[in-house]
């Protein structure tokens, strides 16, 4: 029996934001956010480029959203990306457009709580602490990418989407 490797997106450590005091977070002002945007294509020498990486973004991906013990989970899990729509079955490998995985390895959910504490000089305080999880986890069952794919899918579950 042949065994497919297969890359779990769950045993990537997704990027944490960082905790904060309620003081520094809301009366001294929230920090700036930034926003990935992607360039328009140019019509030099990074054509190439461009087309390279739409070329990727179209690859074929086996992969399987793993299933849920919510028993309200989505299922089919519902994606689209430029009027394109694609459902994920879960426990089910499907064979999907890369560009359906990113979509997949974007979704995620964040959860924030207050911890209150005590500080050195005995004045309590609150602390906020968030953390990030995927909302559909996932496997990849077969990349023909390889490690360019790997490498591509873990920075998407590291970044602070």
């Amino acid at each position: 029996m042949v065994t497919k490797k297969t890359f779990d997106a769950s045993e990537v450590e997704i990027q944490q934001p960082k905790s904060s005091d309620f003081e520094e977070e809301f009366l001294k002002g929230a920090p700036a956010v930034e926003i990935d945007v992607m360039p328009a294509p140019s019509t030099g020498a990074g054509d190439k480029q461009y087309l390279e990486e739409l070329r990727f973004n179209e690859q074929m991906v086996e992969v399987m959203v793993h299933e849920s013990t919510d028993e309200k989970a989505e299922n089919p899990v519902f994606t689209a990306c430029n009027g394109v729509t694609q459902y994920f079955l879960r426990g089910q490998p499907q064979k999907v457009r890369r560009k359906f995985v990113a979509i997949l390895a974007s979704c995620k959910e964040h959860a924030i709580k207050t911890v209150e504490y005590t500080q050195p000089d005995g004045a309590r305080a609150m602390r906020i602490e968030r953390s990030s999880s995927l909302k559909y986890p996932f496997s990849v069952i077969h990349d023909p990418a390889g490690k360019k794919g790997a490498d591509w899918l873990r920075s998407l579950l590291q970044s602070s989407t």
